[in-house]
């Protein structure tokens, strides 16, 4: 409405444009005796070039209020500058400058007025925008600028057509996974039919643009709360998934049965645990989404789980490990090694990603390696690591089919997760047949790890005997390089810390809310567009290697306790997660609150 008004002020804007060329019409004689005869001006009064100004003025304001409707309309509520605010400001400023500009008897007065209340909110708009966008969403910067000009001349692409009600919204696509064809089909069918299908695409486009690695609804009795895991925190937020209402409980269970009828699942259930996957295909990636839901006390919950697919494998640098430790571990399962070698890490701190990488970089080019794994909970593929598939649903172990694979006189043996019997058969064949055996368990520490094999009821000979090294990583959290704001630590403070005085200036932390009467400054957008006001952005790992020398092998023979054991590292020489994380902090590439908080989990 809004719009329309403002092509209805343009009319009046422009009838005003048929001003005089003089203030004053001179009397002009006709020539006639007549004394009744009609005094006649010279014509011509409508100035052309003064109509001429007020068009372009006017053309300015119908391209400019039209941009910030529809910008407001696709981002406005995401970044806290609404339509309904906006709108009338584009409107009505603009229609107060023609006014005022109707009560000035000189034209280029009232012109110029008018020409600032249109450009006044207009440059407003944009500069408060930009402040809130990431560097690519800026508009009217100079690469803007610079990329508009090129594009000048050259065809643009077709604008995606909208043919079915279930293509409006982003432009994500879902893709319905299952053995038969059919049923998938008739699922997707069944599912675009739903008026909150577009309101599902819309909620996966914005937690995929905020970095969510899960989404979390959670249903209560009259509403639907969500939040956000972005590395490895939870975030509560209010998506936009839909353009008129807000995310309710009745819209939320109406998005409840599209995801169940996607994945497959009964939508009637609301108790018990139900789980499915699709994929999910968003700005040219792809994302493996597995759809969890459960009954609560309160109501339901869901959780949506995205794993981008990609063929660029990470290595142990990539992850984070420096190479005086990359050349550590190569000592202790490189070729030529044997023994037990353990990856250990808390649920969530990258297990899967340290697993993989580890495995390539061992030597399977010049060794059999053969890897043991659940058929529904594979590890990501490696190269030239044969797997070994066992299915629970059929009465198949770890433990079952290791003797079988033994018989295939492998030199490494892999087992992801490894449980206690697996353990020990494992162990057994080591020693027996000098060989490395690589597996992977959930722990606190690397000292938890050895503790928890001790409880495994793995004798104490064999695992003092086998035991090679425990390399055990956590994930930390990453300083946004865009807004992290530098910090004096004090001599007291870098002495706790271990750091050498003069070696670092100054440290690093989160941007930190203003204080009372502190002021923003200049240019400083109100929050971060890169991180999204978190302060953080992406992950790292710390990676810690307890490597087994003679020491700590007589001290396995005793059953130590893990104090005991956390002394012996340390006196071996063996660095810390806090030793290694204190190294992150110096680079400026963390915090120390982010890493107090990655210790205490």
């Amino acid at each position: 409405m809004l719009r329309n008004l403002t092509f209805s002020c343009i009319v009046f804007f422009l009838l005003a444009g048929a001003l005089p060329a003089q203030d004053a019409w001179p009397a002009f004689s006709t020539g006639l005796t007549d004394p009744n005869a009609m005094t006649r001006g010279p014509g011509f009064y409508v100035a052309w070039w003064k109509l001429v100004m007020l068009l372009v003025v006017a053309w300015l304001w119908i391209k400019s209020a039209g941009w910030v409707g529809a910008d407001t309309d696709d981002i406005g509520d995401a970044i806290g500058m609404p339509g309904k605010v906006w709108n009338p400001i584009m409107v009505f400023a603009p229609l107060v400058g023609f006014l005022v500009a109707l009560l000035l008897p000189i034209f280029f007065a009232g012109w110029a007025v008018m020409l600032l209340l249109y450009l006044a909110p207009f440059i407003a708009y944009v500069a408060i925008r930009n402040g809130k966008v990431t560097a690519e969403q800026k508009v009217f910067t100079p690469e803007h600028i610079k990329n508009w000009f090129a594009s000048l001349g050259k065809k643009q692409p077709a604008e995606r057509q909208i043919k079915h009600a279930w293509q409006a919204g982003p432009p994500i696509e879902l893709v319905v996974i299952g053995p038969l064809q059919n049923e998938n089909q008739q699922a997707l069918i069944e599912a675009r039919q739903s008026p909150a299908f577009i309101a599902v695409k819309y909620l996966l486009a914005d937690g995929i643009a905020q970095r969510a690695e899960r989404i979390l609804l959670d249903y209560t009795a009259d509403a639907v709360a969500v939040r956000y895991q972005i590395d490895g925190i939870m975030h509560s937020v209010t998506p936009k998934v839909d353009p008129k209402q807000p995310l309710d409980r009745q819209l939320g269970d109406a998005m409840l049965l599209v995801f169940k009828r996607m994945t497959h699942l009964k939508p009637q259930e609301r108790r018990a645990k139900q789980e499915g996957k699709l994929r999910t295909e968003y700005e040219g990636n792809k994302y493996d989404t597995t759809f969890t839901a459960q009954g609560t006390q309160t109501g339901e919950r869901a959780v949506i789980h995205l794993v981008q697919i990609t063929k660029t494998t990470r290595s142990l640098e990539d992850l984070g490990m420096r190479d005086k430790l990359k050349e550590s571990l190569k000592d202790v399962m490189g070729p030529g090694q044997h023994g037990l070698i353990v990856i250990a890490a808390l649920p969530g701190d990258g297990l899967s990603a340290t697993w993989q990488a580890t495995l390539r970089g061992t030597d399977r080019l010049m060794r059999d390696f053969i890897s043991i794994e659940d058929v529904k909970k594979r590890e990501p593929e490696v190269e030239n690591v044969d797997v070994s598939k066992f299915d629970p649903t059929k009465n198949e172990t770890q433990e079952s089919i290791i003797p079988k694979l033994i018989l295939k006189q492998p030199e490494v043996i892999c087992i992801p997760e490894c449980n206690p019997e697996s353990i020990k058969i494992l162990t057994t064949w080591i020693v027996a047949e000098n060989r490395l055996g690589i597996v992977s368990i959930r722990a606190k520490d690397s000292a938890d790890v050895v503790v928890r094999l001790l409880a495994m009821k793995v004798p104490a000979e064999t695992l003092s005997g086998t035991l090679r090294g425990v390399l055990y990583t956590r994930l930390i959290r990453k300083l946004c390089e865009a807004c992290r704001q530098a910090v004096q630590p004090s001599p007291e403070l870098l002495q706790r810390l271990g750091i050498p005085a003069g070696r670092v200036t100054v440290l690093y932390q989160e941007k930190q809310p203003l204080q009372p009467g502190e002021q923003r400054k200049r240019g400083e957008p109100e929050i971060c567009p890169d991180c999204r006001g978190l302060g953080y952005k992406g992950r790292t790992a710390i990676f810690e290697l307890l490597v087994i020398d003679d020491k700590l092998k007589a001290a396995l023979l005793k059953a130590p306790n893990l104090e005991t054991l956390k002394k012996l590292a340390r006196a071996s020489g063996n660095r810390t997660l806090q030793e290694e994380g204190i190294l992150l902090v110096a680079q400026g590439t963390t915090s120390i609150a982010e890493l107090q908080r990655v210790l205490k989990q």
